[in-house]
């Protein structure tokens, strides 16, 4: 369908590193133009250039001052040219590679995050990878309006592409439309693959019959095979294409039959890697440069190697790289250090573009070049990740390169004659990109101008085949096995395909709690709608799952809350994104559910938390681990001991432990084996009850004890925020019975549930007793629900850390208790949250501020053996430069610790970087949920 007032196509090509905008007449003849982007060159310039740096700055008050105006407002982000510029200059301020967190799953990526680990900010003036994607478009969007708007070409009005990679996935694409809207573009925007793009550009002014067929030696008189190779600024994507002659017209059949799987690599690890190898030359042997002087490094390299690989010069040639001084803290006293060409050349081609065997494989391994949180593979050789492409492929006659990264000549010429080498000698042809910077726009305008002329376009559809798990029948001996997988979308499908699946017997379960884990695979070309397949890690990439409950309140019968017949209906729309539904297959109940795919990963707090990732894998139960009939009597017993009046006798008196006792009779079981699903059972009906707390200081008493039991730790089962929701009123109404002793309970409730409130909300609670704290005169339980409390301010934590530690140095001198600020400690200092994300990890500085308070005592005794644990947490290297302590101080921590009897095993994560295992997060209550849909066999 396209638009009647349009009057041009528009392509964009949202990169990583840099993105721009073409457009095609509709009307008439014309090519491709590209539209030249005005843009802030520096404080006192403009400028007009063909591409605009995907990068935003948002300028300091004397800055946006001297810009303020028409231009720059208050807390305006400058996009562009400046904004690399100040790159170097101002890290903690500069956003780049949004794009590349648009893929990350583990990220929350409408969340504020960005600028990754900067401590200038506050949050409040960071933004999301999809907020940083929409001020790119947005402003672009501005620019053609300026130019055409008055002309009466309103952008809105025009057929908009955007391009995407080949490899980004469902949840990828979909991000990327809600950053369209969010930038003001109109509904119908479409999306485009980038290497797509990039061959229409070539087709439009090479005639694929003629040059294609030119070569004496190809195989099949009438096939051609393709390669594009894209390599921009954050991702490697390879495609293979089809060139088919055609004897009923001059032009032949195209058809892409392949991509690769998303790989974040390009420039952007090549900037990475130039800067790994100068740290040494510029911090000293041995030693590491801080966040913000690393930051200020990776963009130093990023313009160095854009100067290298601009041209050819002499193997000693030196490019050198200089770091302003921060004060006193400039490491080592070093500001400058130089490369030579060679060596920067060396990098390039050993480290990134390796000769390998046609069965190499890429490495899988944690020493990856791990940056700004993003998961770059652990791999860095582009080669190793084109052979697995390229395996069981068909040979490939001709390769279009395209990106800024492979523009240097000899990184072209390397992957060519490694693709001769794979191919017993036979070396493709090369198709020449004049613009490799821009022909992924120029191409998106162009395919725009086709699907509006209906011209003969690209056969392409899905690029991966889509599967679903379903439940099918376990082993007998009872070990997790892997639920199959039923295909729903195969590789290939056109837009607007329907597709069904009737037979295979489905069946939906209801009225609970479900998930849908779907996959996607770009090796499963030869797989058919329905057909059922086992789960490998190599070929199968997750989705984002879903969790929700399919509702048949009006369902009647032996199906009503258990589970119906189901067909599958799958297809992917005019924009490119998957649309799945299930279907009612009972005559009498005729209904559809359309699965609405979250775009993240239940994480709580934000990007980058330990916790965050996939739900646990294993095929867990979710059914409470107690009998239907128990629960219900567990639950009336509940209602029976809060309804009970006062009773001062000790004997009668309600207390948390003899109702507890008394539901593990019920429920034939320790408490301590109870599950989070048992746990949330019981929930609703102790919330009934919360009015039933004014009967008495027990009844209120017991009744927040056993509140905080049932909820701890305030998150990790689904619809915990509802739950917190409901016990937040708690809060809200005070006390029934103010004093110490309930007051005592109520700081136990919110420090055992702490995980599942708000930013906001333990902000109101620290602010109800900050000055209690400052006193001095902080009750124990007050000191550790403060240790807790991961999402409060980082100056209120600062002030809470140099506080605890002078009230835990005076205790510890005077040989008394000083458990609870040692342990609250721990927390607030904490590298790895326990559910937060790392912008709320504090500063290194207030781990050497702690550790100069405790280092000269004797971590031994025992009313100090807390100061073992909490060095563990506090120096935890997570391989993040704006949280790692500095080498020399976790050196002696690591040596007090030892010295004090802790295991070199465990100091071995103060020492150097170890992957955060499933047993060092937090949440004991993630049990996952079963698939949705039974495979009746």
């Amino acid at each position: 369908m396209t638009k009647d007032r349009a009057r041009f196509a528009i392509g964009i090509d949202l990169g990583t590193t840099n993105s721009a905008l073409a457009f095609a007449p509709l009307v008439g003849e014309g090519t491709p133009e590209v539209l030249l982007v005005p843009q802030w060159e520096g404080l006192a310039s403009l400028t007009e250039k063909p591409t605009l740096p995907s990068f935003m700055y948002l300028p300091e008050e004397a800055v946006a001052a001297h810009l303020r105006g028409e231009v720059v407002g208050d807390g305006q982000w400058i996009v562009g040219l400046f904004a690399r510029m100040k790159a170097s200059e101002a890290p903690g301020r500069v956003v780049h590679s949004a794009k590349s967190w648009l893929c990350h799953h583990a990220a929350d990526r409408s969340a504020p995050f960005l600028p990754w680990g900067s401590t200038v900010l506050a949050r409040e003036q960071k933004i999301s990878p999809v907020r940083a994607s929409a001020l790119i478009l947005n402003y672009l969007r501005g620019i053609w309006n300026s130019r055409f708007a008055q002309a009466g070409f309103a952008f809105d009005d025009q057929d908009i592409t955007v391009t995407v990679p080949a490899s980004f996935d469902a949840a990828a694409q979909r991000l990327t439309i809600t950053a369209a809207e969010e930038a003001g573009f109109p509904g119908d925007v479409r999306l485009l693959e980038e290497p797509q793009a990039a061959f229409y550009c070539w087709l439009e002014s090479h005639d694929p019959a003629r040059e294609l067929w030119q070569r004496a030696d190809n195989g099949d008189a009438g096939l051609r095979h393709v390669l594009v190779i894209d390599i921009g600024g954050g991702t490697s994507d390879f495609s293979i294409f089809e060139v088919r002659l055609n004897e009923q017209t001059q032009d032949p059949d195209i058809r892409r039959v392949a991509v690769s799987e998303h790989t974040l690599l390009g420039g952007d690890n090549i900037d990475l890697a130039v800067a790994h190898f100068l740290e040494p030359r510029l911090a000293g042997a041995g030693d590491r440069l801080s966040g913000p002087q690393w930051d200020q490094l990776v963009a130093a390299c990023r313009h160095l190697k854009e100067r290298a690989l601009a041209a050819t010069g002499p193997p000693d040639e030196r490019f050198v790289v200089a770091l302003a001084g921060r004060g006193s803290g400039m490491v080592g006293g070093s500001q400058a250090a130089a490369v030579t060409r060679a060596e920067i050349e060396s990098l390039l081609l050993d480290g990134f573009f390796p000769f390998c065997d046609a069965a190499a494989r890429p490495y899988r391994t944690h020493a990856a070049l791990r940056e700004w949180g993003l998961p770059y593979p652990s791999d860095s050789a582009i080669t190793r990740h084109l052979a697995e492409f390229l395996n069981d492929r068909p040979r490939i006659d001709a390769v279009l390169f395209n990106g800024g990264s492979v523009r240097p000549p000899l990184l072209r010429q390397r992957l060519r004659e490694q693709i001769g080498g794979w191919q017993d000698g036979f070396v493709p042809q090369v198709l020449e990109n004049e613009e490799p910077d821009l022909a992924v726009a120029r191409g998106a305008a162009r395919f725009g101008a086709l699907l509006h002329h209906r011209s003969a376009r690209i056969a392409a559809g899905a690029a991966a085949a889509i599967f679903l798990e379903v439940e099918g029948i376990q082993t007998t001996d009872r070990q997790a096995v892997r639920p199959p997988l039923v295909c729903v979308l195969p590789q290939g499908a056109t837009p607007s395909q329907l597709f069904e699946i009737a037979d295979l017997g489905l069946k939906l379960r209801t009225d609970q709690l479900v998930r849908f884990q779907a996959y996607s695979s770009t090796r499963k070309s030869v797989s058919r709608t329905g057909d059922i397949v086992s789960w490998s890690e190599s070929e199968f990439h997750p989705l984002p799952p879903l969790q929700t409950i399919v509702r048949t309140a009006e369902l009647s019968g032996s199906e009503a809350g258990g589970m119906l017949p189901v067909r599958l209906t799958a297809q992917m729309n005019a924009l490119g994104l998957l649309q799945l539904s299930c279907v009612s297959a009972d005559p009498a109940f005729q209904q559809s559910w359309p699965l609405e795919f979250n775009m993240r990963e239940h994480v709580h707090g934000v990007a980058g938390a330990p916790g965050a990732g996939r739900a646990r894998e294993e095929n867990a139960p979710i059914e409470p681990n107690a009998s239907a009939d128990a629960l219900e009597t567990a639950r009336r017993q509940i209602g029976i001991v809060f309804t009970q009046p006062a009773n001062n006798s000790k004997k009668n008196k309600i207390t948390a432990a003899t109702i507890l006792k008394g539901m593990e009779r019920i429920l034939a079981s320790a408490r301590s084996e109870w599950n989070g699903p048992l746990l949330r059972a019981l929930w609703p009906a102790l919330e009934e009850r919360r009015d039933d707390r004014r009967r008495s200081a027990d009844h209120e008493e017991a009744w927040l004890i056993v509140a905080g039991f049932l909820l701890r730790p305030g998150f990790g089962v689904v619809r915990d925020d509802l739950r917190i929701d409901a016990l937040w009123r708690v809060h809200d109404d005070g006390p029934c019975f103010p004093g110490r002793r309930i007051k005592s309970q109520e700081y136990i409730l919110w420090r055992r549930v702490a995980g599942g409130l708000t930013r906001e909300r333990q902000t109101r609670l620290m602010a109800g007793e900050i000055d209690r704290i400052r006193s001095g005169k902080a009750p124990d339980e007050l000191v550790r629900l403060a240790g807790s409390l991961e999402l409060i301010h980082h100056d209120t934590k600062a002030e809470l850390v140099r506080c605890f530690c002078d009230s835990a140095v005076t205790l510890a001198r005077a040989k008394r208790h000083c458990a609870p600020y040692l342990a609250a400690l721990g927390l607030l200092l904490n590298r790895t949250p326990l559910y937060a994300g790392p912008e709320t990890v504090v500063s290194p500085d207030l781990v050497e501020h702690a550790y100069q308070a405790f280092q000269s005592f004797d971590w031994t005794t025992p009313e100090l053996l807390d100061l073992q644990i909490l060095f563990l947490r506090a120096a935890r290297v997570v391989d993040d430069r704006s949280l790692d302590l500095p080498m020399p101080l976790r050196g002696m921590i690591a040596s007090k610790l030892e010295k004090s009897g802790v295991p070199a095993l465990q100091t071995a994560k103060i020492k150097g970087f170890v992957p955060i295992g499933r047993s060092d997060r937090a949440s004991l209550y993630d049990e996952s949920l079963p698939p949705g849909l039974i495979l009746i066999e």
